[in-house]
Order: C-alpha cells, then sequence, then structure tokens
C-alpha cells in the first residue's frame, strides 16, 4: 500500500520518508572572565582614590607574575580591559608588556561599595554613593559578562576587590549583599565561566599560588598565613 500510519491521530507520511531532521545542538562555546584584582599599594585615604595610591614594589611585582602565570596557559587572551584607578591601570600596564596586548581603559570597572549586610562597610557611604556603586556593578556586569556564541573566548578585566566579590557572588546566584564575607588577594585570579545560555559558574576565586607566600597580600587575613590588610 506504501503508506504508513502512525500512533499520533493525523500522523500519516511515505512509509520510504526520511526522518525528520535532529535539533541542532546549542553552541558549546564558552566566554571566561579573567578578573584580575590589583596589586599591593601603599593606602593614602586622603588623597583622590583615582589618581593616586598606585602600586608599590610589591605590587609591581605581583602584577608581573600573575602576567607570566596568564603568559604561561594554552590559551590565547582576546582583550586586556582596566579600571580607570591607577593601582587597576599599574597592574594592567605590567601585564600589557607581558603579553603584548593594549589596555583598554573602563570606569566601570572602577572600585566602589555596593550594598552590603555588613554595617561597619556602609557607614561611611551615602545612599547615592551605594546606588551609583550598584549601577556600574550591573552595566559592568551586561557588558562583559555574555556569551560567546562562535568560539571560545578569553578576556581579562583588571579591578577591584569589591568588584570582583559582587561579580562572584552574582555568578554563584547568590544575594551581592554578602560579597563582604569574602577574603581577596592582591594580584590574585578569580575565573568565571559564562555558558551560551548565559549561564556563569566560578572556575576559580582568588587564586594566588603564581605569588610566593612571602609575597602574597590580602585583603583582611587571608588564608590564615597572611596578617597584611590592604
Amino acid at each position: 500500500m506504501g503508506v504508513a500510519v502512525g500512533l499520533a491521530s493525523g500522523d500519516v507520511r511515505g512509509a520510504d520518508a526520511p526522518p525528520p531532521p535532529a535539533a541542532a545542538a546549542p553552541p558549546a562555546h564558552v566566554r571566561y572572565v579573567y578578573l584580575v584584582r590589583h596589586g599591593d599599594y601603599d593606602r593614602d585615604d586622603k588623597a583622590d582614590d583615582r589618581i593616586a595610591n598606585g602600586l608599590n614594589p610589591l605590587g609591581h611585582e605581583q602584577a608581573r607574575l600573575l602576567g607570566a602565570r596568564l603568559a604561561g596557559l594554552p590559551i590565547k587572551i582576546h582583550t586586556l580591559v582596566s579600571s580607570n584607578y591607577t593601582r587597576a591601570r599599574d597592574t594592567a600596564a605590567e601585564l600589557s608588556s607581558i603579553l603584548g596586548l593594549p589596555t583598554i581603559e573602563d570606569s566601570l570597572l572602577h572600585e566602589c561599595t555596593p550594598m552590603s549586610d555588613r554595617a561597619d562597610f556602609m557607614r561611611n557611604h551615602t545612599p547615592s554613593e551605594i546606588d551609583a556603586c550598584e549601577a556600574n556593578l550591573q552595566a559592568a556586569w551586561t557588558r562583559y559578562v555574555q556569551p560567546s556564541p562562535d568560539a571560545d573566548t578569553h578576556d581579562v578585566l583588571v579591578c577591584h576587590g569589591n568588584v570582583i566579590r559582587w561579580f562572584v557572588s552574582r555568578a554563584l546566584g547568590v544575594d551581592t549583599k554578602r560579597w563582604g564575607a569574602m577574603d581577596i588577594g592582591n594580584g590574585s585570579l578569580t575565573v568565571l565561566a559564562v555558558r551560551a545560555d548565559g549561564s556563569t559558574r566560578l572556575v576559580l576565586f582568588s587564586d594566588v599560588g603564581h605569588l610566593p607566600v612571602a609575597k602574597q597580600t590580602w585583603t583582611g587575613r587571608g588564608a590564615g598565613w597572611s596578617v597584611t590588610s590592604k
């Protein structure tokens, strides 16, 4: 008879007709966002934090050691972006000289204090300052934490401890006000992976394996073997 009747009502097609095409597999490419915290610096709270507070000699060394680590990875880094604050720009300059990449400056990545569940973090900041910080970080997230559908992509963002901790909270899907619960090292490496569907996962956080213990400095006491607070 040459006609096959399917199980579903109305499913009639030629017996020799090819099966329907399989659904195309979703793209598997990943964008890796390498969040670099600036190196160590001698803080002057009375100075303009944007143009002052550059790296000290230890901070430059931390940045060079991190640059060597990135240069030794079996990947191609596509972009190097830096906050417009001096300590981040100093760090990016060291990376740029090692990686052979130009630095793109973006003020969205500058240090600020977002909303926190810790009252001690909030007491020296006005509501308008906190709101402006939140808006900046939201805009930075939208700009940089995006899928890369055509190929794996590796982007380095040189920024600050508060920025990175907020990003990590957001990537993990936890309340971003919890960012203050994390300690983070100077010259450390944090990596986020952005899947094709836009979901994120944390690959590394505050990794300082490229730094000798004697050259590690942290926000807070770090992992317990450092008492330096920067």
